[in-house]
């Protein structure tokens, strides 16, 4: 199977209402509350589709033969246009982890942002105990910027976040 990018559709409703209320992928996000079927329905519905405007882009990975598989969501959010900076982040559903698709996502992804030129600059936060996105993150050319202690919460311990970067364009 090869992953393909497209945009949200009214139709995501459900995978995407699934993957965002999934608690205990939340430990990986700054999710605190669930979404509501309304809340993205709307928020399907009146994005923009343009990263100065609505700060981030969020994309669905499916199946390049089944357009309609969501497999996961591709997200550039934290949009920061003086610095031309942005963190970004793979979230794939379970039955479609650990077989390679995040990384097929994430390389897909880091050339549409390249080709796009959307940001020089992506980051990305990641849990110390999370190995098989940080062997991800390396392969795609992400360094490890810093170690930010305690992080993240997990069962009440905290967890330390590892930075990665990947510089898009050449910076002096």
């Amino acid at each position: 199977m090869t992953v393909l990018l497209r945009p949200l559709e009214p139709e995501d409703l459900e995978p995407l209402y699934q993957m965002e209320n999934s608690m205990e992928d939340w430990e990986h996000s700054s999710n605190t509350v669930p979404f509501s079927h309304y809340l993205l329905r709307d928020y399907i519905a009146t994005q923009k589709c343009d990263l100065a405007i609505d700060r981030q882009v969020r994309l669905v990975i499916c199946d390049r033969n089944n357009p309609g598989l969501v497999m996961g969501l591709a997200d550039l959010n934290d949009y920061n246009p003086i610095h031309r900076r942005a963190e970004i982040g793979i979230i794939l559903a379970k039955e479609f982890r650990g077989r390679g698709y995040s990384l097929q996502a994430m390389r897909a992804f880091i050339g549409y942002i390249r080709s796009a030129r959307l940001v020089d600059h992506v980051y990305a936060y990641v849990s110390e105990d999370n190995a098989a996105c940080i062997r991800m993150l390396g392969k795609c050319g992400f360094i490890h910027g810093s170690t930010l202690k305690n992080w993240f919460v997990k069962e009440g311990k905290g967890i330390n976040a590892e930075v990665f970067q990947l510089f898009l364009k050449k910076v002096r």
